[in-house]
């Protein structure tokens, strides 16, 4: 009933082949207060960047190690994932062993951990933000995800912010990912 007339109907579908583009906005949006943010606020260990080319890929790692190492990052659509980007260069293996160890404290800074140990992953909070919304903690649909981004950015962009900060304002958590890094270069 809701689609009574061919030109609802049109009009409907107009919008739903926009939805892609208007998500793909609202995620570019968010994007730039946050690398302006922590482009202006870095650690001098740390290098801030787009990553990937994509809306919304951001990724965290220290300058002495380079973009491949295991770093810190968003993606995946707003996922914050601790990552090692080139397993030629770095030992995921040894990562993951790394990370059962007192490194584990690493682990502790993420509000709850949904995967961990894969190849390139060594651990995923997936869509983890609060907008006392129904999705709240468990926004596993990125398309749910992608209003809240869109429409209460400022508020998105600082639950992210501060996720981040736990990781690479810690000196403790940054000299551990130092040594995890330093441990799992291949050919030192």
């Amino acid at each position: 009933k809701l689609f009574d007339t061919p030109k609802k109907w049109n009009a409907f579908v107009e919008l739903a082949k926009q939805k892609d583009n208007i998500k793909n906005y609202y995620f570019k949006k968010a994007k730039q207060p946050i690398l302006d943010y922590f482009n202006e606020n870095i650690d001098d260990n740390w290098i801030c960047e787009p990553w990937g080319n994509t809306n919304y890929d951001i990724r965290w790692y220290l300058k002495d190690f380079g973009k491949n190492s295991l770093a810190l990052a968003i993606g995946w659509r707003f996922q914050l994932v601790l990552h090692v980007n080139d397993i030629n260069t770095f030992d995921t293996n040894l990562i993951n062993e790394l990370l059962k160890t007192d490194y584990s404290l690493v682990l502790t800074k993420f509000d709850r951990i949904d995967r961990q140990f894969e190849t390139n992953i060594k651990a995923v909070e997936n869509r983890n933000y609060y907008f006392e919304s129904p999705f709240d903690n468990n926004f596993y649909d990125e398309d749910k995800l992608a209003w809240f981004i869109g429409n209460k950015t400022d508020e998105f962009s600082k639950q992210l912010i501060e996720k981040v900060e736990r990781f690479i304002k810690d000196e403790t958590i940054t000299k551990m990912l130092y040594e995890i890094n330093q441990k799992s270069k291949k050919n030192k």
